[in-house]
């Protein structure tokens, strides 16, 4: 469309044209002509560049190197996550750039994802190939948002399905994971953290992360600013986790509980932890695991399932009970054994029932919600 306007600075009429982009918004261009002739051939000139660009939008976005985009991505968008989830980022996306990185951004296809996926899978299990392949998606959305890229093709690919790792500690396993922990003093951050770790259920970047001022020991409560999902929670505190808090909140000029000799927060305990593993001679543990073995005594000791879940920050109670709590041989017997007697209408089974026990680190537990052990 041709627009006639007066410009009272020349005292003459120029004509714009008005038109639809490619991507249907209605753009106006001053083309400065005082010739409607000139302005028609203007138009259809523009008319030609905009259909050439839906045709062909490869051919006219800014080329990037996507190992160029990358360090971008991280450091304005990936920063923003917390500590130890930053690092998680960090090496993820160093996998992507050996792969992708000489590709500029519009090259990347649907079928050199799924190559990707499928060399992936032969080095490492599902849930790490899920995680790559979503920050992946991540960052060709944020190349969208930026302007470098048309659409993601990483949308409509299919993640292949997870089976929940269902692994959490017994007594003495728990036992012999503390004394570990205890052996190695240079590092002794290392035994409050898992033993804070296995009475609140915190995440592990919540726990690295976790302020002096976040922790009221007066209320007995432990406030999760912006845990996952952007959500704030309130974890209590029992006797146990209380103890250990105290201590480390004396300890230093640091607004960290955990802190390196800078008073800043520890990036990652993958190490550490893994050491203490070994020293204690488990198999297959993993520090998110601690968060699983809390889920798993709660329910052991009749904590409500919905309090529970408010408890380690789930959306859905769904989630807190298929992957969070684990139902070991040891305690199916337990169960089963409260059914004896129960066709014996002269025998009082209320003699014979016995409390289930509790190892030291987790013997207040049950003072979390009030709840009494059950002696059934």
């Amino acid at each position: 469309m041709i627009i006639k306007r007066y410009i009272k600075k020349r005292n003459c009429f120029e004509y714009d044209v008005r038109l639809y982009d490619e991507n249907g918004k209605r753009k106006q261009y001053k083309t400065g002509l005082t010739s409607k002739k000139l302005a028609k051939e203007y138009e259809q000139k523009k008319r030609n560049e905009i259909a050439e660009r839906k045709l062909f939008p490869e051919r006219h976005f800014v080329k990037r190197k996507f190992a160029d985009f990358v360090p971008e991505y991280l450091k304005k968008h990936a920063s923003r996550k917390k500590t130890g989830t930053y690092s998680d980022y960090i090496s993820i996306c160093k996998k992507l750039v050996r792969f992708f990185g000489e590709y500029d951004l519009h090259e990347i296809t649907r079928y050199h994802i799924e190559s990707y996926q499928s060399e992936r899978s032969q080095q490492v299990g599902v849930c790490m190939v899920n995680r790559e392949i979503t920050i992946l998606k991540g960052i060709l959305t944020k190349a969208i948002d930026w302007g470098f890229l048309l659409k993601n093709p990483v949308k409509g690919i299919k993640l292949e399905k997870e089976r929940p790792r269902l692994r959490y500690l017994n007594r003495e396993e728990i036992s012999k994971l503390i004394e570990s922990c205890g052996r190695n003093g240079q590092v002794r951050y290392l035994k409050p953290m898992v033993i804070i770790d296995l009475n609140t259920g915190l995440r592990k970047d919540e726990i690295l992360s976790l302020k002096k001022e976040s922790v009221n020991l007066e209320r007995n409560v432990i406030t999760v600013e912006e845990g996952k999902g952007g959500y704030t929670r309130h974890v209590p505190i029992n006797e146990t986790a209380r103890n250990e808090l105290t201590k480390l909140a004396n300890r230093g000029d640091s607004e960290y509980i955990f802190h390196d000799a800078n008073g800043l927060p520890f990036k990652d305990i993958k190490k550490s932890f893994n050491s203490a593993v070994k020293r204690a001679d488990l198999k297959d543990v993993q520090f998110h695991d601690l968060r699983k073995t809390f889920a798993t005594w709660c329910v052991f000791r009749n904590v409500p399932p919905k309090t529970l879940q408010k408890w380690m920050g789930h959306k859905k109670i769904e989630t807190t009970m298929k992957y969070y709590v684990v139902s070991p041989d040891d305690f199916e017997q337990e169960a089963i054994k409260r059914l004896d007697g129960i066709t014996d209408s002269s025998r009082d089974t209320q003699k014979n029932r016995q409390p289930v026990k509790l190892p030291k680190c987790l013997k207040n537990m049950v003072e979390l919600n009030g709840v009494e052990p059950s002696t059934s």
